[in-house]
């Protein structure tokens, strides 16, 4: 009688389990919809996922919860990743620049699973070391630029730094940045003894790069001389009603401050702006422009623009600047750049005219 007891009680255990894993399967639901025309796109750091949209509708959301893509990292541990049903793009970050297998399934409300598909993608270096191997220190007037390249479109910050050979204290700074061509550059470092320039690249997760280096002695500025210069363009000057020398254009190149470059007042009263453009002769370093006024005048512009070329032909803005009408050289600092062409823009003032007793320019040859 006992065995029998026994033997009951076991096969009622077993029933038991047999009608609960039952139970549990059906638990899970009716498996959702299959992602389709899923598509994976390698980034910097990244893997982008598209696929056509489904489980917008509420009858949907009876089926399909959401989307899962998990992967492998390198140390062997499975990452998973949930995207709402009602989205129908993924992006996966934190990744480095080596194959990866991602699974891709729907999930249901209750843990049913899609068909479940795999793609492999191999991302691009993270922005932070695609960034930092574009990295180029070049020697600058009084310290350093620093130029990259970021054809990612994500915002990172270039630190850059050197250690000051006055005080032995490591100097700084950041320039954080999302253009494709970005410059920076340290400034008011003494020319002529060599620095070691040492720059990191940090992305928004303050994952950083290793670090690049250059020792470079920065230059130190000087006024250029005008010889082999010429005009290369003007808007307009004075022919004539200034005499055989003034109110042409070459009068403000020729190293005499008592000669001008004057518009047209003559023969006509063309407005602002005014422009007079200088070719140099070669390709030289330009940090600072100085302009000295008609001499003796206090009724010409009022503000101006700087531009630089090396063709002659296109123009990179170098910042518009107030002009006071006074005797006196003033100077006008730019990024420290290579031009062959500078243009000096008259763009306002209480009259229709304008002038200018000389144009010098300071920098590096």
């Amino acid at each position: 009688m006992l065995h029998k007891k026994l033997l009951f009680g076991i096969l009622s255990g077993l029933l038991f389990l047999h009608l609960a894993s039952c139970s549990k399967k059906e638990d899970v639901g009716v498996p959702p919809p299959a992602l389709t025309n899923v598509k994976g796109t390698p980034g910097y750091g990244e893997a982008i996922f598209t696929w056509d949209a489904i489980g917008r509708s509420p009858k949907d959301s009876a089926i399909y919860l959401y989307t899962s893509i998990s992967y492998t990292d390198s140390t062997g541990k499975v990452n998973e990743q949930k995207f709402s049903r009602y989205t129908d793009t993924a992006v996966i970050g934190s990744l480095t620049d080596k194959p990866y297998t991602f699974t891709i399934k729907t999930v249901g409300p209750q843990g049913a699973i899609s068909e479940i598909s795999t793609m492999s993608i191999t991302p691009k270096p993270p922005v932070y070391i695609a960034i930092a191997n574009t990295i180029k220190i070049t020697a600058s007037i009084g310290g350093a630029r620093i130029a990259w390249e970021n054809n990612s479109g994500k915002t990172v910050i270039v630190n850059a730094a050197y250690t000051d050979p006055a005080t032995g204290k490591v100097v700084s700074k950041a320039f954080t940045s999302a253009v494709q061509q970005g410059v920076g550059y340290l400034s008011g470092i003494p020319g002529g003894s060599p620095i070691t320039v040492v720059v990191t690249v940090t992305d928004i997760s303050r994952r950083q790069s290793n670090p690049v280096s250059a020792t470079i002695t920065p230059l130190t500025e000087i006024k250029l001389s005008k010889s082999g210069w010429s005009i290369a363009g003007f808007s307009d000057q004075e022919d004539g009603g200034e005499g055989p020398v003034n109110g042409y254009a070459t009068a403000a190149i020729d190293d005499n401050i008592n000669t001008f470059w004057h518009t047209t007042w003559s023969s006509g009263e063309p407005p602002y702006p005014h422009w007079i453009a200088v070719n140099i002769g070669q390709v030289t370093t330009i940090s600072r422009v100085g302009l000295v006024n008609r001499q003796g005048h206090k009724d010409g512009q009022t503000e101006i623009q700087l531009m630089g070329s090396t063709d002659g032909q296109n123009w990179a803005d170098l910042g518009t600047y107030p002009f006071v009408q006074q005797n006196a050289e003033q100077f006008f600092s730019v990024p420290p750049q290579q031009w062959k062409y500078v243009k000096v823009v008259l763009t306002k003032g209480p009259n229709f005219y304008g002038f200018l007793g000389e144009i010098n320019l300071y920098g590096a040859l």
